[in-house]
């Protein structure tokens, strides 16, 4: 009973004096405080180094999939047309993972300027190619760029990484050149065009790429010419410019039909003819399509219509005639064999 009272009364003292009971008070709700702020800062710190952990994470893994990016850019070609350099090329991914590609930078280390294309999107996946020649080419805008410049050129992935494009077999072709003559074409690029109407080229200027043609049918043929000389000299083709087919295993009857060079704009056979200029590296592709030399009409077109060179093999060479620089020119390219079909 004397220890309960006493108790008390030391209860009813501490509460009655008040400065020693706002004492115990703040020192309680100073100690929470510090564990609120500490329990705080110990879960803040905690996040952080979680988000640290993750953003680190996901920069070493851009990382690796920079360094495995593996692209290929081969068979590069430069063609000019005014300030605009058409780029084509063969691109091949080889690296685990999809490679997306947005600019194609081009250096002219003649001049020592550079343009860009910054408008591709362009995603391959694993293995797969892309080839970005004809209508697909890149073109880039460079200022008093010539076509005996010097060029450079890369693609940058959305990675970081640079894609050279590698130029292949430049001496070869340039020492093939001086053997055989200063124009070169592209075997696999040869195609025939059928036709809309009198002077309009079906599906121009794809056409249809094939070394087999159909008998009793009006043809007209595509050819991708390319300047190599040496000399880097500039090559007009005139009107006498012509495709010719024979047939060496049908008797009697060896030489087929002749095809001359055309005009055309935008698959429009025109109704007279401009000599053909082709500047050096220049690409160019070249119509085949009249009967007669200088002029086409709709009574002009050509097509194989002997019944002895049907279901047969044909050889055919180009005749191209014009000047390379201020002389005479004149060179017989043989090129493709056609078969013939009923």
């Amino acid at each position: 009973m004397t220890m309960r009272l006493s108790r008390k009364k030391r209860i009813r003292k501490l509460t009655a004096n008040s400065k020693g009971f706002s004492s115990v008070v703040g020192t309680v709700f100073m100690v929470l405080v510090m564990m609120f702020l500490s329990t705080s800062v110990f879960l803040w710190t905690l996040s952080q180094n979680t988000l640290y952990n993750q953003e680190l994470k996901e920069k070493n893994q851009l990382e690796l999939d920079r360094l495995n990016e593996r692209v290929t850019a081969t068979g590069v070609n430069y063609t000019m047309s005014g300030d605009d350099i058409s780029v084509q090329v063969e691109l091949e991914n080889n690296s685990p993972m999809t490679v997306r590609i947005t600019t194609l930078w081009v250096m002219d280390t003649t001049e020592q300027t550079y343009g860009f294309n910054d408008t591709l999107d362009l995603n391959l996946k694993p293995g797969e190619t892309a080839s970005l020649t004809g209508g697909n080419s890149v073109n880039v805008a460079i200022e008093e760029a010539d076509s005996t410049d010097t060029f450079n050129s890369w693609f940058m992935t959305t990675r970081g990484n640079a894609v050279p494009l590698e130029k292949e077999q430049t001496v070869i072709v340039a020492q093939l050149a001086q053997g055989i003559g200063s124009i070169a074409l592209n075997f696999f690029e040869f195609r025939f065009f059928t036709y809309v109407d009198d002077d309009e080229l079906a599906d121009y200027p794809e056409g249809t790429a094939s070394f087999t043609v159909p008998h009793g049918t009006y043809i007209a043929f595509g050819v991708s010419l390319t300047n190599l000389d040496p000399m880097k000299q500039t090559i007009t083709l005139n009107e006498n410019t012509q495709l010719w087919l024979y047939f060496p295993t049908v008797p009697g009857q060896a030489l087929g039909p002749v095809w001359y060079i055309v005009d055309e704009v935008d698959g429009t056979i025109q109704s007279s003819y401009s000599p053909q200029t082709i500047y050096f590296a220049e690409t160019i592709l070249l119509v085949f399509a009249s009967e007669d030399h200088g002029s086409f009409a709709g009574a002009s077109r050509v097509k194989i219509k002997d019944s002895n060179q049907k279901d047969a093999l044909g050889a055919v060479n180009l005749l191209l005639y014009g000047s390379i620089g201020s002389r005479d020119y004149g060179q017989n390219v043989p090129f493709v064999s056609l078969y013939v079909e009923s």
